[in-house]
């Protein structure tokens, strides 16, 4: 009675769905699939058979090849129109102004190019089917990336025409034709309207003016008519009497620079001969390019027609033959997939029972990359964890034990220095270090003195009398009693303020904790690793108690050092005070306490001084082993 109320409230609870198994959900899962995929391909087949009719409307590669031709075409029509503003204006408006009015739109224009080509280039493929003998795929790259270099070639050539005509300048007085006239413009200062040097001015009318017939004709003969004519004038100023020695070399000087710079106006206009003629080669080839680019889309469209044709009856048949295929794979897909769920599944959870025994070196198996093996490798992970976190617990545990130890063993230690040096020995041997020292501050509270350190090397620096300054930025122990907390460097060759010792080569991480009582820090427990990454915070914890069980040990040792000191001190002069008692006259009782004074202190010579109010007189003297 009490199974079947149990089970209907499961029911009630999950329903039926809820309460099916995990394959069988999946069978009925692929089973509905099952059907959808039925009335999937019975649509699917009718729409095949609608968009047969329409397939030639949707290619659209040979149409966008075509297109894209046009665009290139019209974007180098645009390139060569605004190249050619610039080659008739820049004399007239100026290299600048005839660059920022045509240049800057010739070099928009190539990059809408570059952009036009980059369209053009997944459409390879396509092209390469072509029925037009034998063009392929690879010539059809090749073709295009020819058509990037000529364009490249093209901007680089106007680009490079540009340039020449900054350096040529205008009548601006930029560039090389500035240079010729400000020496000339230097020449006519030195020799228009001066009386007697007419002659000298008419040839340099006639320079100008053969200067202007060459600027405006590019003509051979007024090259040739400049140079002739500034052979004269150099040959008359030499001549003439009415100018100074002075004046006649910065002429000479003057003509040089203007011929110089003249000369170089020729060589330019040579070159931007050149140029243009580069430029019109190069135009031509582009055009020719796109055009055989053009015509491969209008043979593409052919044969894309065809294509599409044949490729409409062969997908209505081979549609019905894919629709059961697909039912097929459906099914084997329902039985696969829900057998490499159920066994991950039954897998884990046989290994999260063997865990629940408290077996945590068992690991389930990852079989998949889906989200059941996710799960899988989620568990085995924290089950990893589990184990470290136990061993982690262990090893506390242990450690605390250990503290607990030192403490126990330096507990009936009634001298200080052998309670330090059982705790620094204790310490490195349990805790499986590569040495321990504590540092004592000393009695001015500024230094740490090296009380006690394990091993020879412990020895050593001790004997040594090794100290550090509170104050010093460059000690992990100083850093440790200012701060008052302990301090861990993992790796000593990274930590700035690490001071290495020679006599501990091998320390490769640190940890540094103040001993602390009564709230005032008496000295620092330092211990140290050859192992990098040695300390964790748990470390510090487990130092800082010990330290602090360490600083309580040394100063009740302290308290009980001078409470025997204290004790020790009143015996003695008790011992002395019944001796005095004894003696009968003023000389016993000097001597007497002369005597005992001397051997408590250990003084081989004491003497004792009764003085009056204006003398002293010498009582008596004694001498003590």
């Amino acid at each position: 009675m009490n199974i079947t109320s149990t089970t209907n409230s499961s029911e009630q609870r999950f329903g039926f769905w809820g309460n099916l198994p995990l394959a069988r959900k999946l069978l009925l899962a692929f089973g509905v699939l099952f059907v959808l995929t039925v009335l999937v391909g019975i649509v699917t087949l009718w729409g095949l058979n609608q968009t047969t009719t329409t397939y030639e409307e949707v290619l659209t590669s040979d149409i966008q090849v075509r297109t894209l031709a046009d665009q290139l075409t019209v974007n180098l029509l645009s390139a060569h129109r605004d190249g050619k503003d610039y080659l008739l204006r820049w004399r007239v408006q100026g290299p600048d102004a005839a660059y920022a009015n045509y240049a800057t739109l010739f070099v928009q224009d190539v990059a809408d190019m570059r952009d036009t080509l980059k369209q053009l280039t997944p459409f390879g493929e396509d092209v390469g089917t072509v029925s037009t003998g034998n063009y392929s795929q690879a010539q059809y790259e090749a073709d295009l990336a020819a058509l990037g270099q000529s364009t490249d070639a093209y901007e680089q050539s106007f680009l490079a025409y540009a340039a020449l005509t900054k350096a040529r300048g205008s009548d601006e007085n930029t560039g090389l034709e500035g240079e010729m006239r400000t020496a000339a413009h230097n020449i006519e200062a030195k020799v228009s309207g001066v009386a007697g040097l007419e002659p000298l001015e008419i040839l340099y009318l006639q320079m100008r003016r053969h200067e202007k017939d060459y600027i405006e004709r590019n003509d051979q003969t007024y090259i040739d008519q400049i140079h002739t004519t500034v052979t004269q004038l150099k040959t008359q100023i030499a001549a003439t009497d009415q100018l100074s020695p002075a004046v006649k070399t910065e002429l000479r000087a003057q003509m040089d620079a203007y011929l110089k710079a003249f000369d170089a106006i020729v060589e330019a206009d040579q070159e931007l001969v050149t140029q243009d003629t580069e430029l019109a080669n190069i135009a031509v080839a582009l055009q020719t390019s796109i055009l055989k680019i053009k015509g491969i889309g209008a043979q593409l469209a052919v044969d894309n027609t065809s294509a599409a044709r044949a490729n409409g009856t062969q997908t209505f048949t081979f549609s019905i033959v894919t629709v059961f295929i697909a039912l097929v794979i459906s099914i084997a897909l329902a039985i696969t997939l829900s057998r490499q769920i159920t066994r991950p599944v039954i897998q884990l959870t046989n290994v999260a029972q063997e865990i629940s025994a408290g077996n945590f070196e068992t690991q389930a198996e990852v079989t998949s990359a889906d989200e059941v093996g996710t799960l899988v490798q989620t568990f085995n992970t924290m089950t990893s964890r589990l184990r470290q976190a136990f061993e982690d617990v262990r090893r506390r545990a242990a450690e605390l034990a250990t503290v607990a130890e030192v403490g126990t063993a330096t507990a009936t230690i009634l001298q200080t220095d052998r309670l330090l040096q059982e705790v620094v020995d204790l310490t490195k041997e349990r805790f499986n270090l590569y040495h321990s020292h504590i540092y004592l501050l000393d009695e001015s509270g500024e230094n740490l003195v090296l009380a006690m350190g394990a091993g020879e090397a412990g020895a050593q620096m001790k004997a040594k009398g090794l100290s550090i300054p509170l104050n010093r930025e460059q000690s992990l122990v100083a850093r440790a009693a200012r701060e008052r907390k302990g301090v861990i460097v993992n790796d000593v060759t990274q930590a700035p303020d690490f001071l290495p010792n020679p006599l501990l080569p091998d320390t490769r991480s640190e940890l540094a904790t103040p001993m602390i009582v009564g709230g005032k820090v008496i000295g620092v427990f330092d211990v140290q690793s050859d192992v990098v990454g040695r300390f964790t915070d748990s470390d510090i914890n487990i130092q800082t108690t010990l330290a602090a069980q360490v600083a309580t040990s040394i100063q009740n040792v302290r308290s009980y050092e001078q409470s025997k000191a204290q004790a020790d001190l009143e015996s003695m002069v008790n011992a002395i005070g019944q001796k005095i008692q004894r003696a009968t006259t003023v000389d016993d009782t000097l001597q007497t306490a002369v005597r005992e004074l001397g051997l408590a202190l250990g003084a081989s010579r004491v003497s004792a001084k009764i003085g009056t109010n204006r003398q002293t007189a010498l009582t008596n003297l004694a001498e003590t082993d």
